[in-house]
């Protein structure tokens, strides 16, 4: 679905530990090395996005030989590759939390990816829904994607159900 032109928005519920964040990174993998554009990846909350670059994804970059050629591990003195932004050719990742509006709506994203997010703030610090805000840096770009992915929390009250719902509802068989 990731690469099918025609699926702007892909939404994955699903139990803990079972590799939905390891997917959101090899799509991420995909857009460096092979569609580049920019990139928000919003975590629950700034020192969630600051663990995940330090402990997953420089390890990701250090690893994967055509992701390491086209992105750098973090230099505090680069402005372009910090822990929070990567740049690449064609692109930047840019990581935030969903308690910092004023990240949200920083920069445009032709990619969203959402992880954990029935852990988001309700509301990103008295402007609107976190996933509201990513959804619009996407309004410029006719070829966006946006992922979000969760575990589910309360029936009834969680997000990613929610998004779910206004989706296809499709499920994955191994049929």
């Amino acid at each position: 679905a990731f690469t099918d032109p025609y699926v702007e928005k892909i939404v994955v519920t699903a139990s803990s530990q079972v590799g939905k964040t390891e997917m959101l990174m090899n799509m991420l993998g995909y857009v460096v090395d092979i569609d580049p554009g920019p990139v928000m990846y919003c975590m629950p909350t700034v020192d969630n996005a600051e663990d995940f670059s330090k402990r997953r994804l420089e390890p990701m970059i250090r690893d994967t030989e055509p992701v390491r050629r086209k992105m750098a591990a973090s230099k505090s003195r680069s402005s372009g590759n910090t822990i929070l932004k990567k740049r690449f050719p064609g692109g930047m990742l840019t990581l935030v939390g969903s308690n910092s509006p004023a990240n949200l709506a920083s920069v445009p994203a032709r990619y969203v990816f959402g992880d954990e997010i029935d852990r988001w703030a309700k509301d990103a610090g008295g402007e609107g829904d976190p996933a509201g805000l990513l959804e619009a840096r996407t309004a410029t770009f006719w070829n966006k994607k946006i992922v979000m992915v969760s575990t589910p929390t309360v029936m009834g009250a969680s997000a990613i159900e929610t998004e779910f719902m206004l989706g296809t509802q499709e499920y994955w068989s191994a049929k």
